[in-house]
């Protein structure tokens, strides 16, 4: 492995964690598991509003690093607001193996030298069987979730927008779209180019770059892994060549996408390239460059700009006129 990709690797574990995790694992009232068509299970966690009625439900896809999705800060902020003027059930259908992380003195996540994915996880995560995954939690509730008007409202960050953008668009109950640090309008491996090498020597960098791309290409295996383990051979596989735009073209239900100007984990070229390619679409679509924020919503120069950010999003998603439920 060249110095540089060990360098980048680091960056963007350090984007992945940078966001607040105070309280550690979100409490939810439910959990669920589901089996997949081979039988192993996936976690499916719930929470309801205390509404009698019929509400939509609003699932959250985190990123890649490979810890619980109830660490993440925003899913906590979300269980706050389920009870809100426009109610909705939330879900988070968990990694496949995720490792309970230590938390430090004051509460937050710390991915010390120590920290290990599980074997599970490397073996099973991938964006198809994320899609696959959440696809198939859904028709579950959709078979027996009495509660659920049939609406889907999908919010995605980082990897889970990746997910989640599939996952809206091949699912026709989708309300409304949500995507954060995602990018979507340029290949994995032309945004990898760009942030890895942005240096002197750019030739010789993108040509070893473009070499260990080709070697992920060829060899899509999970044993082996490219700028830190929780990304896989076979993670990247699904990753490097990946528009999204390609799919959020045909989508039925309205999308906003939410990317920040430093962020340096997917870079905002991307975003601004899928906002050029939703013109003339038919897409209800909206683009929101957030000026200083990096990769996350929690990425902002202040708490009060993080929770205003969290609001609009929300606000957005539940007052869209999607496709009718059931």
């Amino acid at each position: 492995m060249t110095p540089f990709v060990g360098r980048m690797g680091l960056v963007l574990l350090l984007a992945l964690v940078s966001s607040p995790a105070e309280a550690g694992s979100a409490a939810f009232s439910e959990s669920l598991k589901v089996p997949r068509v081979d039988g192993t299970l996936v976690d499916v966690h719930l929470q309801r509003p205390s509404t009698a009625g019929k509400v939509p439900l609003l699932v959250y896809i985190d990123g890649s690093l490979c810890i619980p999705s109830t660490y993440n800060e925003s899913v906590a902020w979300l269980l706050e607001k389920s009870d809100g003027a426009r109610p909705f059930a939330l879900a988070v259908i968990e990694k496949p193996g995720p490792t309970i992380p230590a938390l430090n003195a004051e509460g937050n996540i710390e991915i010390g030298p120590d920290f290990q994915c599980s074997a599970e996880f490397r073996q099973h995560y991938s964006i198809d069987q994320r899609v696959i995954d959440h696809l198939r939690a859904l028709q579950h509730l959709n078979r027996h979730a009495s509660w659920w008007n049939g609406e889907l409202l999908v919010w995605g960050f980082s990897d889970g927008g990746r997910i989640g953008a599939q996952l809206a668009a091949y699912y026709p109950q989708t309300k409304a779209v949500a995507l954060v640090g995602v990018g979507g309008g340029m290949r994995m491996a032309d945004s990898m180019e760009a942030m890895v090498c942005s240096g002197p020597d750019t030739a010789a960098c993108r040509e070893a770059l473009r070499k260990e791309m080709d070697e992920i290409r060829a060899a899509p295996v999970p044993t082996r892994d490219w700028m830190g383990e929780s990304n896989t051979y076979a993670t990247w596989a699904n990753r490097l060549d990946a528009v999204e735009a390609n799919v959020l073209r045909d989508l039925k239900a309205p999308l906003l996408v939410v990317h920040g100007e430093r962020d340096g984990s997917v870079p905002v070229a991307s975003a601004r390239k899928l906002a050029e390619l939703m013109q003339g679409s038919g897409v209800v679509f909206r683009y929101r460059e957030i000026p200083g924020m990096r990769h996350s919503l929690w990425g902002t120069a202040t708490p009060h700009e993080s929770e205003a950010l969290h609001q609009e999003t929300l606000e957005w998603l539940t007052a869209q006129e999607g496709v009718a439920g059931r």
